[in-house]
Formats: C-alpha cells, structure tokens, sequence
C-alpha cells in the first residue's frame, strides 16, 4: 500500500480550505513537521488514517469535523500492487466513494465495502497499520522497559502473528469447552457408577428383605387361611341348620295353612246353613223346618259358627307367626352365605398371594425393574464413556496444537528466523550512533542490554540513552516490516526525539534519512522545537490563521 497523496478540509483545527500533501513514486522524503501543540501537526497522520480506514483510534466520530465549519471531507490517493485506489470520505453529511482504476466501486452497505478494501485491497488490518506508521511518545512504551507481554503484543501485530493468536486462542476456547465436557462426563460417570452400586446394594438388600419376609408371609397367609376355613365351615354347618328350621317351617306353614283354609271354608258353609233356616222352608221341598230336629240342628250350626272366628284368628295368627319366623331365617341364611362368600373370596386371595409367592421364589424373587435400571446405568456408563474417550482424545490433539502455536512453536521457529537479521540491524545502528552499549534480543523477545560483558539494567540509563536504544529498535524493526509491506511508504515519528541530546539527534537524523530513502518511506518527525533544517528533504510548518490550522510546505535545498 503506497500512499500518493492526502487532501483534507474542515478536519479537527483545520478549516474550509482544502489542506494537500503529495509524495514522490520514485522517492522518499524526510519531511519535519513543525508547530505548536495543538495547532494540529498529529491532525495529518488522523486524517490519512480516517481516510483509509473510517474511524481514529480514542476519538469519537463526532469530535472529528470542525467545531465550527463541520462538512469535514477527506480524499486519498495510493497504490495497493496494480490497483490504483481513490477514496473520498466526509462527515456532515456523510459520504463515502471508492474508485478502483478510476470505476466507482459499489457493493450494497458501506461496512462491506471497507472490510473488501482492508481485506482484498489494502492487506494490512487497522490496528497493524496504526501501530506501524504512527509511534507518538504520548502513547509510546520504551521498548527497554516494557513488560515481555507488550512487547509480544507489538511484534505480533508487526508481524503478523496475530492470526496465531487468534488461532491459538479460538483452539484454548475449544480446549476450555472440551475440559468442561470432560468434567461434566466426568461427573455423569461417577454419578452413574455411585447409581450402580446403590442399585445393586439395595437390589442385594431387597433380595434377602424379601426370601425373609416371603417367609413370613407364607406362615401369616397359612395361619389366615385356617382361620378363614373354620369360620366357613361354622357358618356352613349354621347355614345347613337354618336351612333345615327353614324347611320345618315351611312344612309346619303349609299345615297351618291348610288348616287356616278349612277354617273359614267351614265357617262360609255354616253361614249358607243358617241362612237356609230363615226362612223356615226347604229350599227344595219347600217343607217346614220348624221342627225340633231343624231347631236343634240350627242351634249346633250357630254354635259352631260362633266359635269357628276364634278359631281362624288363632290358626291366622300362628301362620303369621310362622311366615315371619321363616322370613328372619332366611335374612339369617342371606348374611350366612354372604359371610360364606366373603371368606370364599379372601381364601381365593390368600391362595393368589401364596401362588405369588411360590412363583416369586422358583424365579429367585427376581426384581425385573432393578436389574432393568442396573442395565440403564452400565449402557449409559459405557456411553458416556466412549464420549469422555472421544473427547479427551480431542482435547489432547488442541494441546498439542496450541503448544505449535504457542510462544515455543511457530511463532518462536518465525522468531528464531527473524531475530539474527534484527539484530544485526540494531549492532550496527548502535555502532554507528556511538552506543557505549550493546543491545540484542533473545528468542523469548527480552531485550539484553551489555556493556564491557556485563548486564545492564535499562533502568540505569538515563532518558536520551534510552531514547536512542528505541530509535535502534524501531528502525530495525521497520526495515524487517519493509519487506513484508513492501509498498508502504509513510511513517510518523510524533515528539520521538524530545529528551535526546544534539548530538544524538544529529546521529538518529542522519541514520534515519539514509534508511528512509533505502527504504522509500516517507517520514514524518513531528517536533515542537527546530531541528537541523540541513538533514530534511521538506519542512512542514503548521500554524494559526483566523482560528483555523493551515499547513505551508517548503522544500529544502
């Protein structure tokens, strides 16, 4: 990605008129940027980085247009290999227009047209674009005294590493998911086996529960069913009895009743006889019935009439009696035979449970639904077992994939090989800049500081020694990133050098402009205060105008 130039208006402090900085194809230049804080010398590196990317790291979209003016606009021009790109962006109103070889680009949604441009055209993510080109001392960590995991973090980014982390860390999630399975089956496993052995110890518990308790149930159901057959053959041999009362009284009630008919079939004769003597004539010979013969015949006839209803009472009464006798025998003999039945029904029970238990034994009292839960758990253990098996087997294969891509696999083989050139670069920048020091880096990234053979704590040296060693650091490491960018050409150096003697500064400045134009990187040094004018290619000055920030370029003979 080579950028060609950047035009801005209405960014941050600048105003209305269009702001444009062009680079050489063929070269590059050494370009001092200078002005007052807050005039706006940081606003150039924002505005490429807004123009290529949409957004500026800590600043919030609405904080980026003029305060006063707004429309904020922006438009730049670079080289991504064969494909010339230019883009136009702007805020308030928004807008966004990407060429490609001069043809406007348009795909649907404005957020796949800027992952398309950092994904197919630009080939380097936002936050590798932004640690690479801009190192401001605001947010700058010395490379001498920053912990090994910042240091990582930095390389690689610069490197590339970062989908190895990316890598890594998706694979740890995964072995993190497959630990907590393993645990979990680990559990179920355990839990199953405690089941099993529950299961079969109250199984075993059941089984001699039961040969005990089916013992005593045989002799309780034995004992239940004597009882039960001499009650019923009492109630038998009082059933038969009440049977037979029942029998004599009926025998006795047809005699009585037989005796009750004659009764008042005699008395309604007697009653025809007597009505014959009214009339004192013969109904047949019409002769007289006054004799003394008719007379005392009549008298005997009235006398047996007389006491005949006595007789019939008492022959009513005692048939009465007889059929209510006969009545209660047989509501007797009723709750005889039901008691007789309800014994029958709990004899046949009683035989039932005994069969039960008979057949209960000839199968060794088998509890069908224990063994059937015992044969659940073991399937299910074996189950479970196999995916604990399957899934340690997993989570041992993502070990040892992320040891490879761990700090001791891959990436420390891509250290090993980047490491001898980078340190060959800092040897010999810290020679010519007149180190009294010797600085390297071992294949963990730790930065070893000798002098005359002994270790030096990099917090011993003072603050511009420090400042050089970076500056050693930092150019190394961009020449290394040249060859994996090898179009880029922009680099902002904000404040780097403040802290540093003359004479270092004289030494970084002339190291720097030789690398920049082996390099073809067009460097921006961002300074507060004059540096040697002789050693830049062009100067930048910012300044104030009417409130607004402007920029005037000179180039430098």
């Amino acid at each position: 990605m080579k950028i060609k130039s950047i035009e801005f208006k209405n960014f941050a402090s600048y105003g209305n008129s269009i702001q444009k900085i062009e680079f050489e194809d063929d070269k590059a230049e050494l370009l001092l940027t200078l002005g007052k804080n807050g005039h706006g010398k940081t606003t150039i590196a924002n505005a490429i980085v807004y123009a290529l990317y949409g957004k500026v790291e800590g600043v919030k979209m609405a904080d980026l247009p003029n305060r006063i003016n707004k429309e904020l606009w922006v438009r730049i021009e670079l080289q991504c290999k064969t494909t010339t790109v230019e883009i136009e962006r702007g805020l308030m109103p928004n807008r966004f227009k990407v060429l490609l070889n001069g043809i406007e680009f348009d795909k649907a949604g404005k957020k796949s047209v800027q992952d398309y441009l950092e994904e197919e055209i630009f080939g380097i993510p936002y936050h590798v674009f932004k640690n690479i080109i801009i190192l401001s001392v605001n947010d700058f960590k010395s490379f001498l005294t920053m912990t090994n995991h910042d240091k990582r973090q930095i390389i690689d980014k610069m490197f590339g590493f970062s989908i190895l982390n990316d890598m890594q860390k998706q694979i740890k999630d995964e072995r993190r998911d497959l630990k907590i399975e393993l645990d979990s089956y680990e559990k179920e496993l355990s839990q199953l086996s405690e089941n099993i052995v529950s299961v079969n110890m109250k199984l075993n518990q059941l089984l001699a529960e039961a040969d005990t308790k089916n013992k005593e149930e045989i002799e309780s159901l034995k004992t239940s069913l004597k009882k039960y057959d001499s009650n019923r053959l009492k109630l038998e041999e009082a059933s038969n009895k009440v049977s037979d009362m029942i029998s004599s009284n009926s025998s006795d009630l047809q005699e009585k009743q037989s005796k009750y008919t004659s009764l008042k079939y005699e008395l309604v004769e007697l009653k025809k006889k007597l009505a014959l003597y009214e009339t004192d004539k013969c109904p047949t010979c019409e002769g007289e019935l006054t004799s003394s013969f008719h007379q005392e015949r009549k008298k005997e006839i009235e006398s047996k009439a007389e006491s005949l209803p006595s007789d019939i009472s008492k022959a009513e009464t005692k048939v009465n009696d007889i059929k209510s006798n006969i009545s209660d025998l047989r509501v007797k003999d009723k709750a005889i035979n039901d008691k007789v039945s309800t014994i029958n029904t709990n004899i046949r029970n009683l035989k039932n449970e005994l069969v039960k238990i008979k057949d209960s034994l000839n199968s060794n009292n088998d509890f069908s639904h224990l063994k059937q839960i015992i044969e659940e758990f073991e399937i299910q253990e074996s189950s479970k077992s196999n995916l604990k098996d399957e899934t340690s087997g997993n989570y041992n294969f993502l070990e040892i994939i992320e040891e490879v891509l761990g700090e001791d696999g891959v990436k420390n083989l891509a250290i090993q090989t980047i490491l001898p050139g980078l340190n060959a670069n800092i040897a010999a920048m810290g020679q010519t800049m007149h180190l009294p020091f010797h600085i390297r880096f071992d294949e963990k990234f730790n930065c070893l500081i000798n002098h005359l053979g002994e270790e030096i704590n990099p917090l011993t040296l003072s603050t511009g020694e420090r400042k050089k060693a970076d500056f050693i650091i930092i150019i190394a490491i961009i020449k290394i990133l040249k060859l994996r960018f090898p179009q880029l050409n922009l680099l902002f150096l904000d404040e780097l050098l403040s802290s540093v003697d003359a004479d270092g500064v004289h030494n970084i400045l002339k190291i720097l402009s030789q690398v920049i134009k082996d390099s073809k990187i067009n460097t921006f040094v961002i300074n507060h205060t004059v540096l040697p004018h002789e050693l830049f290619d062009k100067k930048i000055q910012i300044y104030r105008e009417n409130g607004f920030s402007k920029l005037d370029i000179e180039v430098i003979e």
